[in-house]
């Protein structure tokens, strides 16, 4: 996790995981150029969120400052107290009550190496200020790497650790050093005054590393002492592997690194992840600190041309253009012509282009330069590409752009891109055509002048081929990554590290061995009493079994075939096939379904209007459920149909592709039977107690609530999705959901939805077990611990109000942090692990690795399919309910056996996992405008961000002058428009939707 920040439930980037599964079913700056010089989703109720407008948001960014912000490294791993405001709490967090002792124990290998040991020695802190202070960060380093500053920093014996912003550390005390820098010196260039500073390093004080020590032995709360500490200690495990690898946060990557192309444009490299975190070693004569290594795979732009990277960017982005030559892509880069009757012609970007400017904030050097002017010359940053109307139908190529530069007598004249290469470098350019690459200092560079270097990281999300090649390039079973890690560990040379035997630093370069606790599995119950053991095998089959609580008969139902894609003979057979595996499962039909064929080129809200009208007009009732065949998996015509079925009639649908249904399996068919039963109010099966109907886990009447936060693809507009699901039935296996928009990538809920979307699952839960919940499990999402303060002081007070207003009474409430970004992992002994090397399900280690004394745990509930399981962690970050250790344990494993749509546990707890099924699903209510034409994809790509022909970035007007714009956006669409029935959307929203 980040110190600074998370992703709930983001979108996938460059990183992508290891590949461990589980089973489951179913415009010009004239400077001289450089080198050229209403009702939220789920809810039936109509009512519209509440506004707050006290706080942005409801959550003052003011009151959570990260103690000493400035200069702490977004690397750290700090605890939640690093960010909580009220210095009279002590503890604000909720402390280990007792560890697990259910099931046996087994020994397990973690991926964090203990630090044993920290010198006693004086560590001082310097500040380093530079005057007058540098426009770039990365003049800061020049000027430190100067040889006549090293040279004065030598003239002391100890080694000086530099932050490269503005923090030192070292033993050696001095007051002070000073001296004046020109970096034209050491290159041999004649001396500028504008590249002289004046450079102080001043000694600001102690790093009191007793502070941290007391912190971790729980005997002072945290503050900046402790911080400090961190931050030093952070700095100095990577000061020498920064010297000889790429560092790119936490991540290192060498010459060496293993690598895989994802297209002639990508690549895909393995690096190692490090990170100091806090633990419990120190009660077991360790520190209190570990080095947590794992592998980490990136996706960077390859290192080549850039007009080439061009190229083959855009030809791997659509299949018509992978011909294309430099001739075609500078014809598509050229900006397409508007006819405007009566009025001057109009140019706009065209989609390459458009597509073109993902490469915005791509580093690149350039090579018309001498060697080693070159090699002591700067990386420059993609700003835009140029366009304006001004640069007519050819748009802003080489002899169209021009800029000012200075003549004879201090005049200025213009000179276009084209002439001045020609005239200062003597190059006459070839590629001219293709748009100039504009700089964020302002300068202007042919591509074909320009090259990309390693290690620039790609930051959006991988096409579905990219990311199959990803995964295959990256999984890894147990005993190779463990092979890996430790090779990767000895490369660092711990013990031979000057710098760490400089500060008397020790650490054990062996993985953690930990003592861990396996969960005994549950019996799983069904229909008709039938009860069933799955072992440690981490599966079951549901052939012979009924589900536990069949939905209504089946009476008002369709299947449609789009495009005609299946014959009816074809959708009878499959339907009978589906009917039979229905009945087998205890479902009832009262009325056989009816068909429909629609050719292809009908629009899809014709579809689903006739679909829905024919249906419930046939059966004299209200359509239930309809089966809509695909032809395909494209996804704007699964939008489609979503958006229509959902929203103007509040129709349940489930949408299968030809394949499936030519094939007909009864195993495919089973599928979809318990995802049916389960949108209209039925459940698969369910975790017994220890009497017939009483409740496994749960005493008194109990939600349990999942949240989550998900957020667009990279460069998109959309809004966030904040979706929460909550339980209605005893035993905590049924779920509603609701979801809404959360303003543009905010990452915590409004408590504005927090109130709204809770009010109707609340009635619902009171109706259905006549009493209101007195306890409640809230569940959320991927939080770092940057957020802690947050959900604690706004989303739980958001709960209790929703809960006083519809029951006049407040539960007592228990909030659990779920988590899989996270690096640690599990490698456990041959007599505790599955044929592959992973943890059996059930799994739990909430000793060593775990934080000192707050409430968390490690915890791993499924079988992994490939690659390396990765835990869950679980961090109670308040605790009214007191649910002992064991207890809370047993309940999150064991409901993992109780998600709806699946014959094996899941390794998210299944309230976290159906938010995250729900924000996914809301995407298609957002109240934008849709068409029955394909959308040009590019546009979503540079919508949010800097376009890269010089327009503003287009925001919602009631953004445009607000400070707080991020909170504001457009609500989801209702379930059901005017067209839908009362009953229609009940029984949408009173179901499982969105599975």
């Amino acid at each position: 996790m980040s110190a600074s920040g998370r992703s709930r439930s983001g979108s996938a980037s460059g990183q992508q995981p290891e590949g461990s599964g589980r089973s489951r079913s179913g415009s010009a700056s004239g400077q001289q150029p450089e080198g050229s010089g209403r009702s939220r989703s789920g809810s039936a109720s109509g009512q519209q969120p509440e506004q707050s407008k006290s706080v942005v948001g409801g959550f003052d960014r003011s009151k959570y400052p990260l103690r000493d912000k400035e200069g702490v490294s977004k690397r750290l791993d700090l605890p939640p107290e690093a960010y909580y405001h009220d210095d009279d709490i002590k503890h604000p967090f909720a402390k280990r009550p007792g560890f697990c002792t259910l099931g046996k124990p087994a020994k397990v290998a973690v991926n964090q190496f203990r630090v044993n040991k920290i010198g006693n020695v004086d560590v001082y802190q310097y500040d380093l200020a530079i005057s007058p202070i540098p426009v770039k960060a990365i003049l800061i380093e020049k000027i430190w790497d100067t040889p006549k500053w090293q040279a004065k920093l030598n003239e002391h014996k100890s080694s000086w650790i530099y932050d490269r912003r503005k923090l030192v550390w070292s033993i050696n005390k001095v007051k002070e050093i000073r001296s004046i820098i020109n970096i034209d010196e050491h290159k041999g260039r004649e001396s500028n005054d504008r590249n002289t500073f004046h450079v102080v390093l001043r000694n600001t004080g102690t790093i009191r590393l007793e502070a941290l020590r007391a912190y971790l032995n729980g005997k002072m709360e945290f503050d900046n002492s402790v911080l400090e500490c961190m931050n030093f200690l952070d700095h100095v495990i990577r000061e020498t592997p920064s010297k000889t690898m790429k560092s790119i946060r936490r991540l290192f990557f060498n010459r060496d690194s293993k690598r895989m192309d994802l297209n002639n444009s990508m690549e895909v490299m393995q690096g190692m992840y490090a990170s100091m975190r806090m633990n419990q070693s120190i009660q077991e004569g360790g520190y209190g600190l570990g080095i947590n290594l794992n592998i980490a795979n990136c996706a960077f732009y390859m290192s080549q041309d850039f007009e080439q990277l061009c190229c083959e960017f855009l030809r791997a982005y659509k299949r018509e253009w992978e011909q294309m030559d430099y001739r075609d892509m500078a014809k598509m880069l050229r900006p397409v012509t508007i006819k405007v009757q009566g009025k001057k012609d109009r140019y706009e970007p065209s989609e390459a282009f458009m597509i073109l400017t993902k490469l915005y904030r791509i580093k690149f050097e350039v090579k018309h330069r001498n060697q080693d002017a070159k090699k002591a010359d700067k990386t420059y940053t993609v700003k835009k590409f140029s366009f304006s109307q001004s640069y007519g139908p050819d748009g802003g190529n080489a002899k169209n752009v021009t800029f000012k530069r200075k003549v004879v007598g201090g005049f200025e004249e213009d000179v276009s891109v084209y002439d001045y290469f020609f005239e200062k470098y003597k190059i006459e350019l070839r590629m001219w055509k293709l748009p100039i690459i504009e700089t964020s200092r302002g300068g202007y560079f042919p591509m074909e002048i320009a090259e990309v270097p390693k290690y620039n990281r790609y930051p959006f999300k991988l096409t579905p081929n990219e990311t199959s090649k990803m995964i295959k390039f990256a999984v890894q079973r147990p005993p190779v990554r463990l092979d890996d890690i430790m090779t990767k560990a000895r490369a660092l040379k711990w013990k031979e590290d000057p710098i760490l035997n400089e500060f008397g630093i020790g650490i054990d370069p062996n993985m953690a061995k930990v003592n861990a606790r396996i969960i005994p599995n549950p019996e799983i119950q069904f229909g008709g009493g039938q009860k069933h053991n799955p072992g440690t095998t981490g599966r079951w089959d549901l052939r012979g079994k009924k589900f536990f609580k069949p939905c209504p008969a089946l009476k008002s139902w369709a299947f449609v075939a789009l495009e005609k894609c299946i014959d009816k003979p074809g959708l009878e057979n499959f339907a009978r096939v589906f009917s039979q595996a229905w009945k087998n499962h205890g479902g009832a039909i009262e009325k056989p379904p009816i068909f429909f064929e629609y050719p292809g080129g009908q629009q899809h809200h014709y579809i689903c209007e006739n679909a829905y009208q024919e249906c419930g007009k046939r059966n004299k009732a209200t359509p239930q459920i309809i089966f809509y065949v695909l032809v395909d998996r494209t996804a704007w015509i699964y939008d489609r149909m979503k958006k229509n079925a959902d929203c103007r009639w509040a129709c349940l649908s489930q949408m299968m592709l030809i394949d499936h249904v030519r094939k007909a399996q009864p195993q495919y068919a089973s599928n979809v039977a318990m995802k049916v039963n389960a949108k209209l109010g039925g459940i698969t099966s369910r975790i017994p107690g220890s009497k017939p109907n009483e409740p496994a886990f749960f005493k008194v009447p109990t939600m349990m609530i999942g949240c989550d936060v998900s957020h667009a693809s990279p460069g998109s507009k959309a809004a966030s999705m904040a979706a929460m699901t909550c339980s209605l039935d005893k035993d905590g296996a049924f779920f509603v959901g609701t979801c809404e928009t959360n303003g543009h990538r905010v990452e915590c809920l409004l408590p504005q939805n927090v109130r709204s979307m809770l009010r109707d699952p609340i009635k619902m839960f009171v109706k259905n077990n006549k009493v209101a919940p007195k306890h409640v499990f809230y569940l959320g999402d991927g939080v770092s611990e940057g957020q802690f303060c947050h959900i604690k002081e706004y989303e739980v007070k958001a709960i209790r109000a929703a809960f006083k207003e519809v029951c006049n009474e407040v539960p007592k409430i228990t909030v659990i942090i779920a988590t899989k970004r996270h690096h640690i992992r599990f490698f456990p002994e041959k007599a505790s692990a599955d044929k592959n090397g992973n943890p059996l399900p059930g799994t739990l280690i909430d000793r060593e690795v775990t934080h000192p004394f707050h409430y968390d745990f490690y915890l791993c509930s499924h079988v992994a399919i490939q690659g390396t399981a990765r835990p869950v962690h679980y961090h109670v970050i308040d605790d009214e309910v007191k649910m002992k250790p064991d207890d809370l344990h047993k309940m999150l494993y064991q409901q993992c056996y109780q998600y709806i749509r699946a014959t094996t546990p899941v390794s998210l707890h299944p309230a976290v996992y159906y938010a995250h099924l729900c924000g996914a699903r809301a995407r298609q209510h957002e109240n934008v405008a849709t068409s029955d034409q394909v959308p040009l994809a590019a546009k979503n790509w540079v919508q949010g961000r800097e376009p890269g022909w010089g327009a503003k970035v287009q925001v919602p007007a009631s953004l445009a002058s607000s400070k707080i714009d991020p909170t504001e956006s457009d609500p989801l669409l209702p379930m059901g428009g005017e067209e839908s029935r009362e009953d229609s959307r009940n029984m949408f929203t009173s179901g499982m939707w969105y599975i």
